[in-house]
Order: C-alpha cells, then sequence, then structure tokens
C-alpha cells in the first residue's frame, strides 16, 4: 500500500497536557483522543474530496470511493486517509455522452475529448461503461475507465500539503472542544 495521503498524529507536548488536564477522569484521555482523531479524519477526508472535486468532473461520492480511512481506537491513538485502488468508469464524469462518431467526455478542465468508435452500454449486472472494440469483430470489447483517484491527490501541487496542515490546526481545535466536553460532563 503507498504513503497514506493524511497521517493524523497528535505532538508528544499536547499528548503530555491532554493527558494532565484529564488525569482526574476515567479512561477519559483515550477516548478524548480517539474521538478527535476520528473527528479530524472525516473532516480531512471531506475536505480532501472537494479539492479533489475542483481538479476533475466527477462527483464527490465517486471520489470517496478512491478515499479510504484508518481510524483511531481507544488502544491505537493514530489515524490515516488512505488510497484506494479506484479508477471510475469513463460514464461517472459529468457530461459524458453517446455521439454518432463515438463517445465524448471530459475529465479535467481541458476540455472533451472523443474517443472513436467507442459505444455506453450497459452490462447484465447494471454497470454502466464507455467501451470499445478490440478489433473489427463484435467481441472482445475493453472498458475505458478515467484516471484513478489517487493519481489525481498525488500529482495535484500542493493539495496534500494543504490537507496535512489543515488537518493537524482541525486536531488541536477537536482535542479542546472533546476535553472540554469530558470535563462538563463530570463537573454536573
Amino acid at each position: 500500500m503507498a504513503e497514506p495521503f493524511v497521517q493524523i498524529k497528535v505532538d508528544e507536548k499536547s499528548l503530555k497536557e491532554a493527558e494532565r488536564i484529564l488525569r482526574a477522569v476515567p479512561r477519559a484521555f483515550p477516548r478524548v483522543l480517539s474521538r478527535a482523531i476520528n473527528r479530524t479524519i472525516d473532516m480531512a477526508a471531506t475536505d480532501l474530496k472537494r479539492r479533489t472535486a475542483e481538479q476533475i468532473n466527477l462527483p464527490k461520492g465517486e471520489i470517496a470511493k478512491g478515499i479510504g480511512k484508518r481510524k483511531a481506537s481507544y488502544s491505537s491513538l493514530g489515524g490515516a486517509i488512505d488510497a484506494v485502488p479506484y479508477r471510475p468508469a469513463l460514464t461517472k464524469f459529468k457530461g459524458t455522452r453517446q455521439l454518432k462518431r463515438g463517445v465524448k467526455y471530459r475529465i479535467g478542465a481541458e476540455g472533451f475529448k472523443m474517443i472513436l468508435h467507442g459505444f455506453i452500454a450497459t452490462m447484465e449486472s447494471g454497470h454502466r461503461g464507455v467501451f470499445k472494440r478490440l478489433d473489427i469483430r463484435r467481441l472482445p470489447i475493453k472498458e475505458l475507465r478515467g484516471p484513478s483517484i489517487w493519481k489525481v491527490i498525488s500529482n495535484t501541487p500542493g493539495l496534500l500539503n494543504e490537507a496535512n496542515r489543515k488537518a493537524a490546526e482541525n486536531l488541536s481545535k477537536q482535542v479542546n472542544n472533546y476535553i472540554g466536553l469530558e470535563l462538563s460532563k463530570w463537573n454536573n
């Protein structure tokens, strides 16, 4: 598996401070940290989907299929956003349509492209895709797909750096929020 897109880590100083604050509350420290990390992972994944959708002409739900999350637990206080091997079908991209000469599609901002003699078909399983014959005979056919989500994210300059920076920023806010929530439960 490739290096994670975004890794959520708590620095040593913040860890000691949170542990000191929550010392009086039983089992609060791992609960607060795992919840804060998991919330940060969800926020970072949403941000990554939004930023990727700005780069390619694909709905966020399809982008989500190429992004995996490793969540924190009480015993493992760390999380990450990983790449999942997924290349969406060309029919998932907005504006893909059948023309007499073939199939017209657009992936990014560079404009429409044409697959001459391509066709859109729905398979018996219900999957709808763009296909092209491998030679002049009717069969075999090959399905054409778009770029992998991992490739789009990793090839966009500054996208991962910005996502990591924002995740680190959100993590400290979430830790503070969950510490306050935990202390308010025990103060009542």
